[in-house]
């Protein structure tokens, strides 16, 4: 169940991410919040990991190399350097709620397809039962929970962008996994990943207009995404990812649209239905009840 807890936690954590953006100043643009976000976050990350290994080097001992292991830690980290790209510019097109459960709500889907395909892992019917259920969650609380605001705004590029928010989510999830398995600590395998992601982002981020980063406001900002959506969440995502599946772990990440969709109404004042306080309730109900009857094989088999 603590592996459940930590993804979950994790989930939580992440979906304060579209609420802060909105949040950041004017001049700020989605690729650069997003950039940002990656850059100092998972610097920070990488330092922590350096400086607990330094205190403890044991904890890499059965750590393996080889280019599996390198060509999934490079994918890893574009991946997310891709999330941060797209996720926000879905949010920016089409709204905190909408571009976050779109996003959030197609990775299970592109988590179960790519370990299917990669790792030869089939979902099983739980997984697509209870999948199922979250994802009409999920749809209730974006096309018919915020029925108002997709009338008015929908992007159709907003969605690409979420729905490669998704895939390159998933992308990251499935290329933890096969890090994990060659013996590689959470802590380890998350800041490898995400020290790479860091070298992208800032490279990105000196392509944009960065003068939002002078600001006072700015930085609180950037404070939070780092600290809180980066280094805190995918901490514990990563701890999660060492006693369940890619998939399983995609599925209870729908945690975050369910907390991004209740921000957007008490913080942002975004439109939500009845259909959309029944979505958060399946959403609830499927990432509860994927966690109990699949904790004991996940677990088993970490």
């Amino acid at each position: 169940m603590k592996y459940v807890l930590f993804v979950v936690g994790a989930g939580i954590l992440f979906g304060s991410t579209g609420t802060t953006q909105a949040f950041a100043p004017a001049s700020a643009s989605s690729l650069s919040i997003g950039s940002a976000r990656l850059g100092f976050g998972g610097l920070l990350l990488a330092l922590i990991a350096l400086a607990v290994h330094l205190r403890k080097p044991q904890l890499m001992r059965e750590a393996k190399g080889g280019w599996q292991t390198w060509a999934a830690i490079l994918i890893g980290g574009a991946s997310v350097m891709a999330y941060q790209a797209t996720f926000f510019a879905g949010t920016r097109a089409n709204g905190v709620a909408i571009g976050t459960v779109i996003a959030i709500g197609s990775s299970p889907l592109f988590a179960g397809l790519f370990e299917w395909l990669i790792l030869r892992l089939k979902p099983d019917l739980i997984w697509f039962g209870l999948t199922l259920l979250g994802i009409g969650g999920v749809y209730l609380l974006s096309v018919l929970g915020s029925a108002e605001v997709m009338a008015e705004s929908a992007d159709l590029g907003g969605v690409a962008a979420s729905l490669g928010a998704g895939a390159s989510y998933a992308s990251y999830v499935v290329a933890m996994r096969v890090v994990l398995a060659r013996g590689w600590s959470s802590l380890a395998a998350v800041a490898s990943m995400l020290g790479f992601g860091s070298l992208l982002a800032f490279g990105t981020l000196a392509t944009t207009d960065a003068s939002w980063l002078g600001s006072t406001h700015g930085l609180l900002v950037v404070a939070w995404l780092a600290i809180v959506t980066v280094v805190a969440s995918y901490i514990l995502n990563s701890a999660g990812l060492a006693g369940v599946n890619a998939a399983t772990a995609a599925t209870l990440t729908l945690a975050e649209p369910a907390t991004a969709a209740t921000l957007g109404v008490l913080v942002l004042h975004e439109a939500l239905t009845g259909y959309g306080v029944l979505g958060i309730a399946l959403v609830v109900l499927s990432v509860v009840l994927i966690g109990l009857p699949r904790r004991k094989a996940d677990v088993k088999t970490s």
